[in-house]
């Protein structure tokens, strides 16, 4: 009786270990633009809601900026133009992008001034919307 593996039989294994690399390398490469997406969706809320929390904290209004033409959502002080976080979505990597600029502020109370939603796209025809409530809430869809 012999011990070991022939060569056959390790050549059959990296086959089949070559084979379900390849089909589990491909299923991951067509889901990174959607948890990119969804990546960028979780920071604009985040983003939000982080500027309604300022403005309660400060009790003062607090900007929140989407802009289409920079591709960038910033917030800022509303008095005093203080940059506090910026999102930048140029630096991901399926060219996501907004479709429209949107401005709101949000007041002492939470309240946000204008309601509306933020959409964004990327090159591979994805798309995620986050609406912001006159009430100040945040959501994703």
């Amino acid at each position: 009786m012999t011990k070991g593996f022939t060569l056959m039989e390790t050549l059959m294994v990296l086959g089949v270990v070559a084979i379900l690399a390849a089909l589990c390398g491909t299923s991951l490469i067509s889901a990174l633009p959607g948890a990119e997406m969804d990546r960028a969706t979780r920071t604009i809320v985040s983003m939000c809601r982080n500027a309604r929390f300022e403005a309660i904290k400060r009790n003062e209004h607090i900007r929140f900026q989407c802009d289409m033409l920079r591709n960038t959502c910033e917030i800022r002080v509303r008095d005093d133009n203080t940059l506090l976080r910026r999102f930048d979505l140029s630096g991901l990597r399926n060219s996501a992008a907004l479709t429209k600029s949107f401005t709101t502020h949000f007041n002492g109370l939470g309240r946000a001034t204008v309601a509306g939603a933020i959409t964004i796209r990327n090159n591979t025809g994805l798309s995620r919307t986050v609406t912001v409530r006159p009430s100040g809430s945040v959501v994703s869809e």
